[in-house]
């Protein structure tokens, strides 16, 4: 709650009255950020992978209305089947050193059939593979902040929810380069102890 109440004097905290509300503000000011700042890298980090898919689905919305993907391609990863399109972010979800990335490296699709992959990492390097030897990876528009643990990018936008603890949130606000915004449901946090 304090380095929650320093940033919010600092006017990173963007209060809502229900979550809802709260990822829907927290999209849109990702998606002004993204489009100010495109050679920005960004995350939105949060603390359950049901909020990931969900905060994934909206930001890919966002995308796809700016004309910013691709043809939709279905894949089927590790976690299930995914619509991946040229231009999605991703995230790759574990080691592997033959590609060079980690679980947590970032990119930019650049080519994708049902088969294959092609990613542009975000440190310029161009990671191609076929999905029947590596599947583990995802929408890569948010992550867990468990996930996040090593990252850093320029820009976080986090949405705290019950759950999240000292440690969490001390990694959520230490990701970023540049800056962070932290939105919360206000009807998430009634009570003062939360």
């Amino acid at each position: 709650g304090e380095a929650i109440g320093r940033y919010a004097d600092a006017g990173f905290v963007h209060v809502a009255d229900t979550r809802e509300a709260a990822r829907a503000e927290l999209v849109d000011a990702w998606d002004r950020d993204r489009q100010a700042h495109p050679d920005a890298s960004r995350i939105i980090l949060t603390h359950t992978n049901d909020e990931v898919r969900a905060l994934n689905e909206a930001a890919r919305q966002k995308m796809r209305d700016a004309g910013n993907l691709g043809d939709e391609v279905r894949v089927t990863v590790e976690r299930g089947e995914r619509h991946f399109a040229a231009g999605d972010r991703v995230m790759f979800l574990q080691n592997e050193r033959g590609l060079g990335v980690k679980n947590g490296t970032l990119g930019t699709i650049e080519q994708v059939s049902e088969k294959s992959l092609t990613v542009r990492a975000d440190d310029g390097r161009s990671v191609a593979f076929d999905l029947k030897d590596y599947n583990k990876i995802d929408h890569g528009y948010a992550a867990t902040i468990h996930k996040a643990q090593g990252m850093t990018v320029d820009r976080t936008h986090v949405l705290a929810t019950p759950g999240m603890d000292a440690h969490g949130s001390y990694v959520a606000l230490s990701r970023h380069r540049d800056g962070t915004d932290l939105h919360y449901g206000r009807e998430d946090f009634a009570d003062q102890d939360r």
